[in-house]
């Protein structure tokens, strides 16, 4: 059976889906909310323009949402 799986790095989370190439039907999904900062931004309080992202979260949310969404296949 051939499946895709989607992925898309929002500014909080990183959410996966698995879906069925045949007819489009999701099989599974999982989102994993980034840890660093408040919802995933760090801000910095010397410069109140300056908002960033730890891109460890990105690497640990991609394995962990694409995990999720294979184990809920």
């Amino acid at each position: 059976m051939p499946f895709t799986i989607g992925i898309d790095f929002g500014t909080s989370s990183v959410r996966a889906v698995v879906v069925d190439c045949a007819d489009g039907r999701t099989l599974g999904t999982a989102v994993f909310d980034y840890p660093s900062g408040t919802e995933g931004v760090l801000l910095d309080p010397r410069d109140p323009h300056l908002a960033r992202q730890n891109p460890a979260d990105y690497l640990a949310g991609l394995e962990a949402s694409v995990r999720g969404a294979l184990a809920a296949a």
